[in-house]
């Protein structure tokens, strides 16, 4: 004789607070649903301009990366002209590294730099340097 497996096909229930209909709340068994767990933020919908206005949204797009690109070649001609700085610099004999170190120092913080200072002072004091 072969034993007969029995599946139960009986909804999975949980405890819920049902309102009574008196301003209260009663617990009862009802059925469980299964909902997703979301993690994360919820993720804002923006439609798309492509979708709506197929013309418009291409001429704005055509445009924004037109936009882009001459930015893009504004930076490099901007970063060529440095360049040329530094290699005038270098010509007329002065350091483009202890350039390079002035520059980034001028743009930090006067306490942040005295502190970064005195940590070097004290390291190289440490190390019999100065």
């Amino acid at each position: 004789m072969q034993a007969q497996s029995v599946e139960s096909h009986a909804p999975l229930m949980r405890m819920a607070a049902v309102p009574d209909g008196k301003g209260g709340v009663v617990h009862k068994l009802v059925p469980a649903t299964v909902e997703p767990v979301r993690k994360g933020k919820k993720k804002r919908h923006v439609p798309d301009p492509i979708k709506a206005n197929p013309d418009a949204a291409a001429q704005q797009l055509r445009q924004l990366i037109e936009r882009i690109e001459n930015i893009d070649a504004e930076i490099l001609g901007l970063l060529d002209d440095r360049n040329d700085v530094y290699q005038e610099a270098k010509a007329t004999g002065y350091s483009k590294k202890a350039m390079r170190d002035i520059i980034a120092r001028r743009k930090k913080d006067p306490n942040a730099l005295q502190e970064e200072q005195a940590i070097l002072d004290t390291y190289l004091t440490a190390l019999g340097m100065e």
